[in-house]
């Protein structure tokens, strides 16, 4: 059973280097725009109804239809993976859009440029949400800022080692997270938009990762039943 988890955690863990990887290439060279998550997208969606920009909100309406079309097929794909990891596929879909990504010109309007990443991440966060117990999202830090610090606290205040545990598996999504991050950075100083390139060793690194806790044992269900976890995303 410590052999499965750790086998998972690996594999969580090394998905959060592409989500920092992910965040940081989209920052820098879109921007600033966020393409692994909705809400700022929506935000500006909404203000760009507000003040006539007809342009702007095209392109933001169908940032938010991407997204919400990658967890609708993530959500109806999920369904056919019963004796298969739907893990798989999302890192199938993360190197298909690291390879669009790739070819897309500079001066293309910046949420424009981000549809394959809108896309890409919204079936990662759907596919690499669980772990060892814990509800983690691989692709964005507010929810595994809390519960690392809030674990940590909370074995500060109790001495309870299943809060220790909490804090250890959060705060290691957390440094492996930024570990992607600074590792585009230095690629990004070589490559500049063609770096995205240099997330596909990653990518390739967690297929395996996730084929050894396939092989170790990992039950589909996890992934499929995401509300048997102990602790939820908000």
């Amino acid at each position: 059973m410590i052999k499965h988890e750790h086998r998972a955690t690996v594999a969580h863990h090394s998905m959060a280097m592409v989500g920092g990887f992910f965040g940081v290439y989209a920052l820098l060279n879109r921007g600033d725009t966020f393409g692994s998550s909705a809400t700022a997208n929506l935000i500006y969606l909404f203000v760009a109804g507000l003040t006539g920009s007809r342009q702007e909100f095209s392109i933001r309406l169908g940032a938010a239809a991407v997204y919400i079309s990658g967890i609708i097929f993530a959500t109806w794909i999920s369904h056919y993976f019963k004796e298969r990891d739907f893990r798989y596929l999302s890192v199938a879909v993360d190197i298909i859009a690291c390879l669009i990504l790739a070819q897309i010109p500079a001066d293309t309007d910046a949420v424009l440029a981000l549809y394959p990443m809108f896309f890409a991440a919204a079936i990662q966060w759907l596919a690499y949400t669980n772990a060892s117990g814990y509800n983690s999202a691989t692709v964005f830090s507010t929810n595994n800022t809390r519960q690392c610090f809030a674990g940590l606290t909370e074995y500060l205040c109790d001495h309870d080692p299943a809060q220790l545990a909490r804090f250890r598996f959060f705060g290691g999504t957390l440094l492996c997270f930024h570990a992607g991050v600074v590792y585009c950075w230095f690629c990004m100083r070589i490559w500049e938009l063609k770096s995205i390139y240099a997330c596909i060793p990653l990518l390739m690194w967690v297929g395996i990762a996730t084929w050894l806790d396939r092989r170790g044992g990992h039950k589909v269900e996890e992934h499929v039943h995401r509300d048997r976890t102990k602790y939820e995303l908000t």
